[in-house]
């Protein structure tokens, strides 16, 4: 009899298959990607690649702003007439622009023209992709 009490407050179990495809997840991925980045800021720094280690921290940008995006959109639901995933899509889509625009400016200090424009579609790449994960991520959540 107790076995059933302790059954029943029990949560259920998750199928073993379930995609991972949670809120959470996607910040602990957002977080990687911050630490990963500021990492690779400080060793370009470290082996006096200045120009390299400024025009990567445009690429932090998207997956930091993704992190208080939430906090974000929960503060200015009541004030407009988006729910909060919306706010969270637009913000996402603004915090992309800004990164692709900032990579345009930071890259200007790179001297060689084919470093500077394999270096312009590498990271402009990674920002318009990593903007399209949020963002299906979110849709896919608020569905």
């Amino acid at each position: 009899m107790p076995m059933d009490v302790w059954a029943r407050l029990a949560p259920p179990a998750a199928p073993e298959d379930a995609p991972i495809t949670t809120a959470a997840g996607m910040l602990f991925a957002c977080w990687a990607i911050v630490i990963v980045l500021a990492a690779m800021a400080v060793v370009f720094m470290r082996s006096g690649k200045r120009e390299y280690a400024v025009g990567i921290l445009p690429l932090i940008l998207p997956p930091a702003v993704h992190i208080v995006s939430g906090v974000i959109a929960r503060f200015l639901d009541p004030l407009l007439p988006l729910d909060g995933a919306q706010l969270r899509i637009i913000i996402d889509l603004l915090a992309g622009l800004l990164g692709c625009l900032l990579i345009g400016f930071s890259s200007r200090n790179i001297k060689e023209r084919k470093s500077r424009n394999a270096f312009l579609i590498a990271c402009s790449g990674f920002i318009m992709i990593l903007t399209l994960v949020l963002i299906v991520n979110t849709m896919t959540l608020a569905s």
